[in-house]
């Protein structure tokens, strides 16, 4: 689990910084990488001037076979399709952008007509609000095992982000290519728009981007492994485009050393929108949380979770006690004590059961 003050704190000394998540599951990995990096850009810009823009490597791939570009001038198309990759779709502006790369398509790199006219409809169409555009988009594409695949962690990977309230300006831009080449599944991008302020940007700054790279890992482990290479994610933040464009004062943050929580869930079938909610409560807090990132996890492998990372403390939240007494467990695994506490007097309660020092478990 990453914590976004820790990785600050590491990330101003470098014009670049770098987040990375071994392991979990896909879309969940992805989508706590994804809340990263939007809490460290809120720390610099109000969230409504920045836009996620979310693809896959297969529905990419599918998209062009669909539209019809052969794989010469799909290096080129996408240079010229970029030109208007960081506007927010169906935006007059993205239009307005279309109308002139629709020009140069048809005359420089002399594409049929036929298939220009398709990447019009992806272009204004599909791109776009991403519960509007991946219904879309299953409409309008083959139903093959790949594409279907591409789509249901798209849909999987926005579910998670809504439960952790990142919903707004979240796009699917199915023409946008990987700024890797080993991002084969999901990746993003993260947009800094214009506002309304005279001298603001006329179009949108890059300031992130990120997703799977579980293809390179395959590429690079070794036969002596018998197990399969473990997933993996990441995104890199332009630190310094970050703080040249941030309106206010850069100061450096205070990260106060504190004990981890993991958030717990005893059947339920895993609770996970319960476990991200939670953990979300307890950073907002600036109280180091993680949850074991699977869907279901027996409570075998969150014990074993905790002690693989020398956590003591566990929160622990059943489908009865949510539901119906509105509490959760604490129990401190050092010292072997455990206390119901009210949900709502969670966050104040590991305020001090969880500083430096002896527990209040």
């Amino acid at each position: 689990m990453i914590s976004v003050e820790e990785e600050i704190t590491v990330l101003f000394s470098t014009e670049i910084g770098r987040l990375r998540y071994i392991g979990g599951a896909s879309a969940l990995t992805e989508a706590e990488v994804i809340k990263v990096t939007r809490d460290i850009v809120a720390r610099f810009f109000n969230s409504d001037f920045c836009d996620i823009h979310l693809n896959h490597g297969d529905l990419l791939e599918a998209i062009w076979s669909w539209v019809g570009v052969k794989s010469e001038h799909r290096q080129k198309v996408a240079e010229l399709l970029s030109m208007m990759g960081s506007l927010r779709p169906q935006s007059s502006e993205r239009k307005s952008k279309w109308v002139v790369i629709r020009r140069q398509l048809l005359q420089e790199l002399n594409l049929p007509e036929a298939v220009v006219n398709r990447l019009q409809t992806v272009g204004l169409r599909f791109c776009g609000a991403a519960d509007q555009a991946l219904a879309r988009l299953r409409g309008a594409l083959p139903t093959d095992k790949p594409t279907r695949k591409a789509l249901d962690e798209l849909s999987d990977l926005y579910s998670h982000l809504r439960v952790w309230r990142i919903e707004r300006h979240v796009y699917i831009n199915p023409l946008m290519p990987p700024t890797e080449g080993y991002h084969r599944d999901l990746f993003f991008q993260v947009y800094l728009v214009k506002d309304n302020n005279p001298g603001s940007l006329t179009e949108g700054t890059l300031l992130a981007v990120g997703g799977r790279y579980d293809y390179l890992l395959r590429q690079m482990w070794g036969l002596e492994h018998k197990s399969n290479p473990p997933g993996a994610v990441g995104a890199s933040l332009a630190l310094e485009t970050i703080i040249q464009h941030s309106p206010v004062d850069v100061k450096p943050i205070r990260y106060e050393v504190s004990n981890d929580v993991l958030v717990c869930s005893k059947g339920g079938g895993g609770l996970l929108a319960e476990r991200m909610e939670l953990v979300a409560e307890l950073w907002e807090e600036n109280i180091k949380a993680e949850f074991v990132p699977i869907p279901d996890p027996s409570l075998t492998e969150q014990y074993e979770y905790a002690n693989e990372h020398d956590i003591k403390c566990l929160v622990i939240i059943t489908d009865t006690g949510v539901s119906q007494k509105g509490s959760v467990k604490v129990r401190h695994l050092e010292l072997k004590k455990e206390k119901e506490v009210e949900r709502e007097n969670l966050v104040s309660f590991p305020a001090t059961l969880l500083t430096p020092g002896e527990p209040h478990c």
